[in-house]
């Protein structure tokens, strides 16, 4: 009970004549103790997982001096812990149940007594309690020590004087309350307070550990406390065998398609198997429907992960064939897996069944078209579920990323596509159809045996096309637009083209280079010049060259450009008023006109065609501009035939001869 004195002042008002004095200040308030820890019996056997030590912690709501006693149950002074010991707001102290000479105190209640002084000289005196506790243990019971348990394990605890049970979990554990292989759930008392679970073993394998018990408690102060038993040394022995499931993802049967002619595809049935111990072997069996064991092998750990710490992921993986490798026929097969840990308990797995589909489910036929190309025709199976099909001329056994995909013919109900082995070099190359059966995310892929393409020596010279680009057309009064042409060259051997000559009927112009030659080159650039940079004047010009292939085959080439130097249109001021100019933009008698432009860098004007004249007119307004002289651009779009495909979508952009005017004041 605390105890505490407070000296208090009286505040005095004194009236002096001519003035007005303060009044004196209130005392503050006297000092207070308050602890910030519950009181609780301290148990020195170790029930409570410490040792005889305990600690209070309080603060004084003002700085004060401090001293801390601790009495017995009669009141007499055991030890001062603390004496004239300054404290400004919080403190603790531990107390180790030791008198004042050092030696251990015997159970029994004890009282810390904190005494706390403040400025002012008011004091404040408060206890805590202190019980102390040297016997009291909860012991494990229905455990002795050193017996060997297999399954389950039935321990319980009950209550102590003094000690009222509120709930428990049980485990088998290493040496210490962590790392336990079983553990019960929280347990409540039942009858007479007793608390009792029976724990599952089994998980815990082939095992040397203890068995106890943590609690939580109301002591005899009714303070709630978390209490252990003392640990009884157990044996642990594996006598369960294996459980084997499926994996959720492994369906219970599966059918293994031809990969290829004579090799099946690999299954992967997949098991979870939980056992506390290692696995000493994983087996499987196939067998056939009479029930003779055609293969068999082991299971090969895999890479997935169990829902637990104690399951492990063994996949069986087989490609229809027996131990000698050579291919089952079709039909079903069961098969039978038998995992043994290594206390020697076995468990077999799930019923599986692996059917096998020897159907080639398509045909390929090649038909050569030329020397180096082929018509390939891929003929599915009635049936067969068959869903794509792509054609490969990789080497055996190399990886195609990218074959070529056949297109499907409705009215012949095949796939169909045309292979070119163009470029290769006389001989014999491979070809296999990749036909798909189903769709993602089992869809299976088939290839067919390779048949043999053969590639004839290159005997034929290059097969050419001339151009479809024929003319140049002005770009600007005094330049063509530059165009590129492209002969179309087939042919089965790597080409070279030798350089592009020009030359012109009346032999101003002669063998005139306008492309160099070059191995793959198949086309030229021309802007209509001749051989100083000039423009060359309007008429046909002839552009010849070579296609040399890499069997020596040569095919002379050549081609006829039309140089057109018709001025599509001119421009011209026709009027002003101001500083606003009307233009005029006639086009040239034959020349079909799309989109006409005018523009100064400050503004531009789209003149429209006056149908009366056939003339385009527009305003450019000026005002605003600085005064000074002016250059007007404009331009035009027309037809450019024979020039492909070009700006405008063949139509051609010329820019105008350039008109000045003069904006004044």
């Amino acid at each position: 009970m605390g105890r505490w004195l407070r000296i208090a002042t009286t505040a005095l008002a004194l009236t002096v004549p001519g003035a007005v004095l303060p009044a004196a200040q209130a005392a503050d308030p006297p000092v207070r103790i308050t602890f910030t820890t519950q009181p609780k019996v301290t148990f020195s056997t170790g029930l409570t997982g410490v040792g005889a030590v305990t600690f209070a912690a309080w603060r004084v709501s003002r700085p004060s001096t401090v001293t801390v006693r601790i009495l017995d149950a009669e009141g007499t002074v055991v030890r001062t812990l603390v004496e004239g010991q300054s404290v400004r707001d919080a403190s603790d102290e531990p107390w180790y149940f030791k008198d004042a000479a050092g030696q251990d105190v015997p159970e029994g209640d004890y009282t810390m007594q904190v005494e706390a002084v403040d400025s002012d000289g008011n004091r404040d005196v408060e206890d805590y309690a202190m019980p102390l506790d040297r016997h009291t243990v909860v012991p494990l019971q229905g455990v002795i020590a050193g017996f060997t348990y297999s399954t389950n394990v039935t321990m319980s605890i009950a209550p102590k004087p003094g000690i009222t049970l509120a709930n428990a979990r049980f485990l088998i554990a290493e040496d210490s309350y962590t790392g336990y292989c079983a553990i019960s759930d929280a347990k409540t008392p039942g009858s007479g307070g007793r608390i009792q679970a029976t724990v599952d073993v089994s998980d815990c394998g082939d095992h040397v550990g203890h068995a106890g018990a943590f609690f939580e408690f109301t002591d005899r102060i009714g303070a709630k406390q978390k209490g252990y038993t003392p640990m009884i040394p157990v044996r642990v022995a594996d006598r369960s065998a294996p459980v084997v499931t499926l994996a959720p993802y492994a369906p219970a049967s599966q059918t293994l398609h031809l990969r290829n002619p004579g090799t099946y595809e690999t299954s992967k049935l997949t098991y979870w198997v939980r056992d506390a111990s290692a696995l000493a072997s994983q087996t499987y069996q196939i067998r056939n429907g009479f029930g003779i064991t055609i293969a068999s092998g082991t299971l090969t750990e895999g890479g997935g992960v169990g829902p637990d710490a104690l399951t492990r992921v063994f996949d069986l993986r087989w490609s229809g064939t027996r131990n000698d490798g050579s291919p089952l026929p079709a039909g079903r097969y069961r098969v039978v897996t038998r995992f043994t840990d290594a206390g020697g308990h076995s468990a077999a797995g799930p019923a599986t069944t692996i059917d096998i589909d020897a159907t080639i489910p398509g045909g390929l036929a090649a038909t050569r078209i030329d020397g180096y190309n082929w018509e390939v025709v891929v003929t599915p199976k009635s049936g067969e579920d068959v869903t794509g099909v792509a054609v490969s001329t990789a080497p055996a056994n190399d990886n195609d990323p990218h074959p070529q995909v056949a297109a499907y013919d409705a009215a012949t109900g095949t796939y169909r596509t045309v292979v070119s082995l163009a470029k290769r070099s006389p001989g014999t190359y491979p070809v296999r159809a990749l036909i798909t059966r189903g769709t993602a995310p089992t869809a299976t892929t088939f290839t067919t045996a390779d048949q043999g393409l053969v590639v004839l020596p290159d005997t034929e010279a290059p097969v050419v096309t001339p151009p479809t680009t024929t003319h140049l057309y002005l770009r600007a009064p005094d330049q063509y637009a530059p165009n590129s042409f492209e002969f179309a060259v087939s042919d089965q051997s790597t080409l070279r083209s030798s350089d592009f000559l020009v030359s012109n009927a009346t032999g101003s112009v002669v063998d005139h280079v306008v492309t160099d030659g070059a191995e793959g080159r198949t086309s030229f650039q021309w802007n209509g010049t001749g051989p100083q940079g000039e423009r060359l004047p309007a008429g046909d010009y002839v552009v010849r060259t070579s296609f040399t292939d890499a069997a020596g085959n040569v095919t002379p080439a050549s081609t006829t450009v039309r140089l057109d130097d018709t001025v599509p249109a001119t421009m011209a001021i026709v009027g002003r008023t101001g500083n606003a100019f009307t233009v005029e933009v006639t086009p040239t008698p034959g020349v079909s006109l799309h989109i006409v432009a005018v523009w100064l860098r400050c503004c531009m004007e789209v003149p429209r065609l006056d149908p009366s004249t056939g003339t385009y007119r527009g305003t450019i307004d000026l005002t605003g501009q600085p005064p000074g002289t002016y250059q007007l651009d404009g331009e035009v779009s027309r037809d450019t035939p024979g020039a492909g495909e070009g700006p405008g979508d063949g139509q051609g952009w010329f820019y105008l001869d350039p008109v000045t005017v003069t904006v004044t004041d």
